[in-house]
């Protein structure tokens, strides 16, 4: 399978575990949600980090910059 359709009809398989892969889990406060249950326990793991934003479900239209400097700050984070 070649072209722009290969990436959304092959499942992709990580190389480790989610809960072993680096990830940053931005949760909205406005939003009310709490993250389920498989979030939950990867955010117990050294890999992942929990940021909390004082936004509703759409922070980069309400708080723009917040979701860029995190995102930023993750990719440098190691």
């Amino acid at each position: 399978m070649v072209g722009p359709l290969r990436c959304v009809l092959t499942m992709a398989v990580p190389a480790r575990p989610l809960g072993e892969l680096p990830a940053t889990y931005i949760t909205c406060l406005l939003d009310g949600a709490e993250p389920n249950d498989d979030v939950a326990k990867r955010l117990s793991s050294e890999h992942w980090r929990l940021v909390e934003m004082d936004t509703g479900h759409w922070p980069m239209f309400s708080q723009p910059r917040e979701p860029a400097r995190i995102l930023l700050r993750s990719g440098t984070d190691s």
